[in-house]
């Protein structure tokens, strides 16, 4: 009889430890959710209305590209941003292509960012239809937008100003006269 007497005591007193885990536990997740509630992120992409920063990069022909490129085809210049270290990025470079082929190369931006072997494929992909800047990740171009994540699609309008951006070319307006 004994024997069920310590076997009692000993699930019980398993139990209030178990229990007291619990509630600590349970505590823990409540202070970090607070904290993750009270933690601002940056929004992931440049927001519509930002006015992207006076910048000079050089594009793949050598000629100078600055925020004043932008609008110079008379109009909305579509952006997109791509990095030779991104998986979807393989996969959007050629809807991209696609998309904005018939724009004109005046009013597509292509910014290749990163580099190795997947950098000239990208910009040799990319140079027919598009000005193409290829830089690493402490670029200019690359700064102007904010460092967002890859990919990135814009308008961009003759001021420079972000007019639309996503993640997704579906997601982004091009009208068919940009």
């Amino acid at each position: 009889m004994s024997f069920l007497v310590a076997a009692v005591v000993f699930v019980g007193v398993l139990s209030a430890v178990n229990l007291f885990l619990l509630l600590a536990v349970i505590r823990r997740l409540r202070e970090h959710a607070n904290i993750l509630r009270n933690t601002s992120m940056p929004p992931p992409f440049t927001a519509p209305g930002t006015k992207l920063p006076e910048f000079t990069a050089t594009d793949s022909t050598g000629a100078s590209v600055t925020r004043a490129t932008f609008g110079a085809g008379g109009g909305t210049t579509v952006v997109g941003m791509f990095s030779t270290d991104c998986a979807a990025c393989d996969e959007h470079l050629p809807e991209f292509a696609e998309r904005v082929r018939t724009l004109g190369r005046d009013r597509v931006m292509a910014l290749v960012v990163g580099g190795g072997p997947k950098r000239e494929t990208f910009t040799a992909a990319l140079a027919a239809i598009a000005t193409v800047v290829a830089e690493e990740r402490d670029g200019q171009v690359y700064a102007a937008f904010r460092q967002p994540p890859f990919p990135g699609f814009y308008l961009v309008d003759g001021e420079g100003v972000v007019t639309a951006s996503a993640g997704s070319l579906d997601e982004l307006p091009i009208p068919a006269n940009v």
